[in-house]
């Protein structure tokens, strides 16, 4: 840790000391944030002390900013109203307690983090769903030109329940793309950066990416005249990439407009590749999420799979005797 790095972090605490009221509250952490340097240093390699103190500061400095400026709206608010002869000053008052004490997200730190674990989980169901009633689906799906609306219209109407599952298979994509959007919310109001942490942010921004790109293949898969047009429009748009746009929309059309061809390859692009790293994302993004609720839990609470078969064979042993 350099010199220059408590120099920036002073820096910060100058200027947050300005505001009085804020600095009231929050100059604990970012003492926390500076005396964290030491046990960062035992714990990671130097590089990754320097990016995770970096990391902190900045998000001291976005979070404190962000409640400077909400508490500088709701006196401005709490005037305007007072004026207005809206509500009088005690139930402002009361709301305004009650809006300062929501900002201080920190004091519902393991509720952000056990909502953040049931979101990855949830979001792990809905690629299960997805790729089940997908393989489902590509029993009877025919990517091509002549064959492509025709399966799904012979799934809706013929095949046993085809309806229900072509149904459960757009609303797991739909909902995947709304809850992993949530979930990148919940994890920065958690307030906290670990490497599990980090690794959490990464699967989960490329797990959203991955399921807005599920939904965008499968744009001209039905075959129908506004999903035809739609995704032509959308060719359009990749093609006014600076450098890579022409390359990039041949290679996903197959180069000779939209066509069969463009179909087997969006086909291909949404079954065989972003769906096996949807799924693959979703674990690890779970995986790193549990993984960092057990480095903040205590030793004696924490999971030992060890422990937990060493505890097994002593039973088994025990009641064999």
């Amino acid at each position: 840790m350099s010199s220059q790095d408590l120099e920036l972090a002073s820096r910060i605490g100058e200027l947050v000391s300005h505001f009085s009221e804020e600095w009231e509250e929050y100059q604990d952490w970012l003492r926390d944030i500076i005396s964290s340097r030491l046990v960062l240093r035992e714990r990671y390699p130097a590089w990754q002390t320097v990016v995770i103190f970096h990391w902190r500061l900045l998000y001291f400095v976005a979070y404190v900013g962000i409640v400077m400026v909400v508490n500088r709206l709701l006196k401005k608010l709490k005037s305007f109203l007072l004026e207005k002869d809206f509500l009088n000053f005690t139930i402002l008052s009361e709301r305004v307690a009650t809006v300062t004490q929501l900002l201080g997200i920190a004091r519902y730190r393991y509720i952000l983090q056990r909502t953040a674990t049931l979101l990855a989980v949830v979001e792990l169901t809905l690629c299960g769903i997805a790729a089940f009633t997908g393989i489902l689906l590509a029993f009877y799906y025919q990517p091509t030109a002549l064959g492509a609306y025709n399966s799904l219209t012979m799934i809706v109407e013929e095949v046993t329940n085809g309806s229900l599952i072509l149904s459960l298979h757009n609303l797991a994509g739909h909902s995947l793309i709304v809850l992993a959007l949530v979930q990148i919310v919940v994890m920065f109001l958690g307030r906290r950066f670990l490497l599990s942490w980090l690794t959490a942010w990464i699967s989960g921004i490329c797990l959203t990416l991955t399921a807005i790109g599920l939904s965008w293949t499968a744009i001209v898969l039905n075959w129908e005249q506004t999903s035809f047009w739609r995704f032509k429009i959308e060719l359009s748009i990749v093609a006014s990439i600076p450098l890579v746009g022409s390359n990039l929309r041949d290679i996903l059309s197959g180069g000779n407009g939209i066509s069969s061809l463009t179909l087997q390859h969006m086909y291909a692009l949404h079954s065989y590749i972003l769906a096996v790293v949807a799924i693959i994302l979703s674990i690890t993004h779970l995986t790193a999420l549990i993984c960092q609720e057990q480095n903040w839990k205590p030793e004696n609470k924490k999971f030992r799979l060890m422990q937990l078969c060493n505890k097994y064979v002593s039973n088994e042993e025990s009641s064999s005797v």
